[in-house]
């Protein structure tokens, strides 16, 4: 029995699509391949191949994250298939591990992925480094805590107006972890449309403008339509920004007068206010998800590539860290803040801190604490002072998370 893994060719997307859509119980007609061709252009195929059939693929996309409102290179990975009968062989391990090879030389020095099953990934070095909190709700039980009048008015906008939307997007995701550097591509067949829709529908976009005619704010949902005879709807509120108060009392407005869903349901950011915008924060179902897995692919060039955190103090720390699936993150580091940069670099002796690559990730972007993660036993602490320098190192100014499903 051989085994090989390579990038896709061409002749070869007929049968990785089946993999893929047998594998996630999807449409595997030429149809059902035609409605996924976009996801094909966009992201490298990687397959692997057992006694000369293919029989597990994944595909990376090429991406660039933001962390405390910086781009970094990131792959992010998707589609990570195998047909049931090849499983429990390692072919996904394998696949991960060439993969994050191909990324490192591809100049990526981060990794993100979703899944329903993280503790399979974080084997391989990923980690939960995100979160939402899924906000449920019926319209004609919230009422706006705030009776004063906005100014402005919300419309309705078509993917022409997409220049608009990115504007919003872009100032607010200024000083953000998490958000993608958004390209036109991604803008037309990611958020104007689902990215895994093969029927391609268009979503509702309608942007909040000021009494000035200033765009400072949007939405993005979906409806859902029940069966008959009453037919009552749900909503799907995919983004929801606001970028002034004004907007997001009026955004808000606009959702709720869609009163005759039965439920509306956001995956909101954990920070978002809108449990006190209301008058009843009862009337909020509110549950905590994890959001998008990360991974440092490359210590030195991931550590350089972002900012430390705003006001983080001058200093170095030790760290060590062990990575099995990437044995060039092996070893100690010397990350240094100095000047409002970030450095890394291999170091001789002992660490102060002690980690597994997966629980770096978690630190690298801010959502766990250095110091967090020593007090769970997820960390060891040769130097009590390091995990809290790390803490305001790494600190991000909102709490990361991925707003864009891949």
């Amino acid at each position: 029995m051989a085994t090989e893994i390579r990038a896709a060719r061409p002749d070869e997307l007929d049968r990785m699509h089946f993999v893929v859509a047998y594998s996630f119980t999807t449409d595997r007609t030429a149809e059902g391949r035609e409605g996924m061709r976009h996801i094909e252009e966009m992201a490298a195929p990687f397959v692997l191949l057992e006694d000369g059939e293919i029989v597990a693929c994944l595909r990376v996309f090429d991406f660039r994250m933001l962390v405390n409102g910086v781009p970094v290179p990131m792959g992010g990975v998707s589609s990570v298939a195998c047909l049931p009968e090849y499983r429990r062989k390692g072919y996904v391990g394998m696949l991960l591990r060439h993969t994050l090879e191909e990324m490192r030389e591809a100049g990526q020095p981060l990794s993100g992925l979703y899944t329903p099953h993280p503790a399979l990934y974080r084997k391989y070095g990923w980690m939960v480094a995100a979160s939402n909190l899924r906000y449920s709700f019926n319209p004609k039980q919230v009422t706006p805590y705030s009776s004063a009048p906005v100014r402005g008015r919300a419309a309705r906008v078509t993917e022409e107006d997409q220049p608009l939307v990115e504007q919003v997007f872009r100032r607010y995701s200024e000083r953000r972890t998490g958000p993608l550097v958004r390209s036109e591509r991604w803008w037309k067949d990611a958020f104007f449309r689902r990215i895994y829709d093969d029927k391609r529908g268009l979503s509702d976009v309608a942007v909040w403008r000021e009494g000035d005619g200033e765009a400072t704010g949007y939405v993005c949902y979906e409806t859902d339509r029940g069966p008959p005879p009453f037919r009552l709807s749900k909503v799907w509120l995919r983004e929801f920004v606001a970028l002034t108060g004004d907007a997001y009392q009026g955004l808000l407005r606009y959702m709720l007068s869609h009163d005759l869903t039965e439920e509306i349901f956001w995956f909101g950011p954990h920070d978002d206010p809108l449990a006190y915008a209301v008058d009843d924060s009862y009337q909020l179902k509110r549950e905590y998800m994890d959001n998008m897995m990360l991974r440092v692919v490359d210590m030195e060039s991931a550590v350089t590539a972002r900012p430390p955190a705003l006001g983080a103090p001058e200093g170095a720390l030790s760290l060590g860290i062990s990575d099995a699936a990437a044995p060039w993150n092996q070893g100690t580091w010397r990350i240094e803040s100095s000047g409002g940069t970030l450095g890394a670099r291999k170091a001789d002796g002992a660490a102060d801190l002690l980690m597994e690559a997966a629980t770096f990730a978690a630190v690298y972007d801010g959502f766990m604490k250095a110091s967090d993660a020593v007090r769970s036993g997820l960390a060891e602490a040769q130097n009590g002072s390091a995990a809290l320098l790390a803490d305001r190192i790494f600190a991000p100014e909102y709490l990361p998370r991925g707003t864009d499903f891949f």
